[in-house]
């Protein structure tokens, strides 16, 4: 009887270490659509090739309630031992109301067959009119809830750990000019901290 009882318990440590391992899946609601989890760190395209010539979209707000504008200023790098995303939007743009009412943003890259829609984005406002509906884009959410783009090709995902308005005092003369030329609400920086990034 002890016998058969070893033999039983044996057989089922066997088993359970020969189990296949389960497979992770892209967090929350981009789990089974093309998206793969990558680390900041292993973010390919250039930074300034993404920024100044691709251009990005900037979005924050949730499902109901969010918008979203093309930004060609902004910066990748390491900021109090996190990696960070940092974009500029000026108080005269409809999205900074939602930059200040939320606590996360994306930040969006897209193919360059899209630059046409980009330049859209970019030139309409989401006060007059639905930005998204009109680029004919398609809205998914994060497990957090905030907003990305089937059309995108890589997403990333950020917490506000820091913003503030530029200082007029501050500005060289010429962009205290540009602004005053230009009549362009000063711009706030907001600093992210990298949560997520997603690619295709």
């Amino acid at each position: 009887m002890k016998k058969i009882i070893t033999l039983l318990f044996t057989a089922i440590a066997i088993m359970s270490c020969n189990k296949t391992p389960q497979t992770t899946e892209t967090t929350g609601t981009l789990r089974d659509k093309p998206w793969q989890e990558i680390a900041p760190s292993q973010i390919e395209l250039n930074p300034l090739q993404m920024i100044d010539k691709d251009w990005l979209e900037v979005s924050a707000g949730k499902e109901g309630k969010m918008n979203l504008m093309t930004i060609s200023w902004g910066s990748i790098g390491e900021l109090w031992g996190k990696p960070v995303f940092t974009v500029y939007v000026s108080t005269s743009r409809y999205t900074h109301q939602f930059m200040e009412e939320n606590e996360y943003f994306t930040v969006t890259h897209f193919p360059a067959s899209m630059k046409e829609k980009l330049a859209y984005l970019g030139r309409v406002s989401g006060r007059d009119e639905d930005k998204v509906a009109g680029a004919g884009l398609t809205v998914e959410f994060t497990e957090l809830g905030n907003p990305i783009y089937a059309e995108a090709d890589l997403a990333i995902e950020c917490k506000k750990i820091y913003a503030q308005q530029f200082n007029a005092d501050l500005l060289p003369a010429e962009q205290r000019e540009w602004y005053e030329k230009t009549g362009i609400g000063i711009h706030y920086m907001y600093i992210g901290e990298i949560l997520h990034v997603w690619k295709k």
